[in-house]
């Protein structure tokens, strides 16, 4: 009988992580023979023959994986260099503008007490000549 539910595993499970040449490398380690006790000379031969061949695989492996993994972190900061390349350029233009709308800031608010300004001169001339039309208009 087939279940249709999901399988949940309590560990986690990781994906991509073996290359196709990984796995093909830890199924030749099963294909190996494994050394069989015995007082013959040609099978203690073949044993250490098997033995020393899985310690080469086994380093060649090792190196490779090395490689791999030197590959990576080399990818992985060229990444990184490219983002703080962008960032610097993102930061700059911030930069820029940030300067642009902090002049346009300063000369609104030259712009705002030189208005102020004007209106209180002319609301102090504004003043005066109601001060000389009013006798007139009395009159």
């Amino acid at each position: 009988m087939m279940f249709e539910e999901p399988v949940h595993y309590h560990l986690p499970v990781l994906e991509d992580v073996l290359s196709p040449s990984d796995i093909h490398e830890i199924l030749s380690f099963l294909h190996t023979e494994l050394p069989v006790q015995s007082t013959s000379g040609s099978e203690t031969t073949r044993s250490v023959f098997s033995l020393e061949e899985r310690k080469r695989r086994r380093k060649v492996s090792n190196r490779e994986s090395a490689r791999r993994s030197r590959f990576r972190k080399k990818k992985h900061l060229d990444n990184l260099t490219d983002q703080v390349d962008q960032l610097k350029v993102e930061n700059r233009e911030l930069k820029n503008r940030l300067y642009v709308a902090t002049h346009q800031c300063q000369a609104a608010q030259s712009e705002t007490d030189r208005l102020i300004l004007e209106s209180f001169v002319l609301q102090q001339k504004l003043a005066s000549l109601c001060q000389i039309l009013y006798p007139m208009q009395l009159q």
